[in-house]
């Protein structure tokens, strides 16, 4: 497994999402970069290792709390390995898989954020039903994402880079994984990143016009 050497990044975007110029590139053509894989891989085999350290921890404790014949200790450690393995499949294995293609999916538009149970802002359509959820679980605690129709889950850094510059983009990500790679700020005046907005999208006339949210928009997106 080659190591995942985290490179000096002075654009915010880039340093919380862990990508260069060179990676975004990449992107554009819809690959994953060498050491996006890298990085992506190791994260998932730390998760691994995490795990595994903390079965292994409570294997022996137990150990050392009772006294156990052959057969118990046989099913202790049944109950400990299953566990391992179920870990191995969902980390390394689903990684590896969503790896093998080195490929990523794209999608445009204005970022709608949210933190916890609070609504998005700037608010969603009613009708938004993600194709897939970044939150299965701790919805309370979680920084969220939703574009086009994904949605994300983000640490605090990310969330906070992006609510400094809310605006239109393009999110690049692994689909199986559902994990963001790299993301792209669209300026509508600039024919290369423009092409990256959806056909229908409706890009108001001042944003057209300056490239730049006004201030009115930006305290209307920000609620």
């Amino acid at each position: 497994m080659i190591a995942y050497e985290k490179p000096k990044r002075d654009n915010p975007l880039e340093r919380v999402f862990s990508f260069t110029e060179s990676d975004l590139r990449q992107n554009l053509q819809g690959k994953l970069s060498d050491a996006q894989v890298a990085r992506l891989r190791q994260e998932a085999y730390q998760t691994l290792y995490l795990v595994i350290g903390a079965l292994a921890i409570i294997g022996f404790l137990a150990l050392l709390s009772f006294r156990a014949n052959a057969g118990e200790l046989l099913l202790l450690l049944s109950c400990l390995i299953l566990p391992a393995i179920v870990a191995f499949v969902f980390t390394a294995g689903m990684t590896e898989l969503a790896l093998s293609a080195r490929t990523v999916s794209k999608v445009s538009g204005m970022i709608h954020l949210a933190y916890g149970m609070m609504p998005y802002q700037p608010p969603l359509p009613d009708d938004f039903k993600p194709v897939q959820r970044g939150v299965m679980f701790g919805y309370q605690a979680a920084y969220r994402l939703a574009i086009g129709d994904r949605e994300f889950r983000l640490d605090r850094e990310q969330y906070e880079a992006l609510s400094a510059s809310y605006g239109y983009y393009n999110v690049f990500f692994v689909p199986t994984l559902n994990k963001i790679v790299s993301v792209q700020r669209i300026d509508p005046s600039e024919p290369e990143t423009a092409a990256g907005l959806p056909v229908d999208l409706d890009v108001p006339a001042n944003i057209l016009r300056g490239g730049v949210l006004s201030d009115e928009d930006v305290e209307l997106l920000r609620g």
